[in-house]
Formats: C-alpha cells, structure tokens, sequence
C-alpha cells in the first residue's frame, strides 16, 4: 500500500507545483526529491507514460501498470481539486493558439520520448542509481522539458496531470477537454518508442 501511496502523493506534488508556481525547475527539483524516495519501491514514475513505458521495456511487471497508473491519476485528479481550491481558478493546460495540430503532437512526441527515455536509461538497470545525482539529473530533464515545450504546446508529457487539469476546467465549464485526445496519447507513444530503443541499447 505504500508504494502506491508514494505514487499518489509524488503525483499530486508535481500537478500542484505546476498549478501553484508554474515553475519547471520547481517541478524538477520535486521530481527528483521523489525520485529518490520512490525509486526503490515504485520506480518513482509519477507519470502513466513512464509506467507504460517501464512496462514495456520489462522493467516492472504487468501486476503494477494498473495500481501504479491508478494512483497517479487520482493524485493528479486530487492535484487539480486543490489548486482550483485554494486558487479559486481552474489551472488550464492548452497549447498556444498559433500551434498548428501536427506542431502540437510533433512537440508533445518528442519531448516525451525524450525525457522518458533519459528517465529509463537513469533509473533502469538498478546499478545506475549507485550515480547519487542520478535523481537530480532525471528531474533537470524534466524541468528543461517543460522550458522548451511550454510556449508551443503548454503544459503536457504527463496524460496524469493533463487529465487532471482538463477534468477540473471541464467541470468549471471551459473547453480545454478538446485537446485531452493529443494530451493522453502521444505521451504514451512516445513513451513506448522510449521503452523499444532502452530495450535496444541495454542489449
């Protein structure tokens, strides 16, 4: 039970932070202290495409995808709760208005891929974390990520914390769920095509 607890509440630290802050090195910096404490016991995931994509490169077994994706959606989902709470607004996630569709999924793809992939080669096999930084490094990836990819497409490589915003302003009447569709998949494809070349260069 613990485990899944750590997913859950890591989940709901990342979301919250991006909501309160905006910030991306402060997502990082929270990415890596969980990290650190969940990459034992969970993988410290705290993203479905990363789950998906440990999975797929046999890095954890079947029995974890649904429990460990479980979690993090209802942190995300909690996640968005609180922020529209304490903030009064719904945080809204959209890319900008001069993103055509194909720069939307191009930008979410790669960045996905990319940061997953870091992600897998730095905690996967397990002698790689004997690197102590290692958990720092795997969250400046993700803060650079966010730097990069937020004028283009907002907020995104995490279907969790999208799916937790989109709910949230769905719920407060707005139209953000219109591009929930490119927000959930192309995380998990790149996250996939993460897992095939990880799988390749660990051979």
């Amino acid at each position: 039970m613990l485990k899944y607890f750590i997913e859950f509440f890591g989940t709901f630290l990342l979301v919250s932070a991006l909501g309160i802050s905006g910030d991306p090195i402060a997502i990082g910096l929270i990415l890596a202290a969980f990290i650190y404490i969940g990459a034992d016991v969970t993988g410290g995931h705290f993203n479905p495409a990363v789950t998906l994509a440990a999975w797929a490169a046999d890095e954890i077994p079947s029995s974890k995808i649904s429990a460990n994706i479980f979690s993090q959606l209802f942190g995300a989902l909690t996640a968005s709760a609180f922020v529209w709470w304490i903030s009064g607004t719904t945080f809204v996630t959209q890319p900008d208005p001069s993103t055509t569709l194909s720069g939307f999924i191009a930008v979410e793809f790669i960045f996905s891929f990319f940061f997953i992939l870091v992600f897998l080669y730095f905690i996967y096999p397990n002698r790689r974390r004997r690197n102590p930084i290692y958990g720092i490094l795997a969250g400046g990836v993700l803060g650079a990520c966010y730097y990069i990819t937020e004028p283009y497409t907002g907020v995104g490589l995490n279907p969790a914390l999208n799916l937790g915003y989109i709910t949230a302003d769905t719920i407060n009447h707005g139209y953000s769920y219109y591009h929930l569709p490119v927000y959930l998949l192309t995380p998990l494809l790149g996250g996939l095509s993460a897992a095939f070349v990880h799988r390749k260069l660990s051979t």
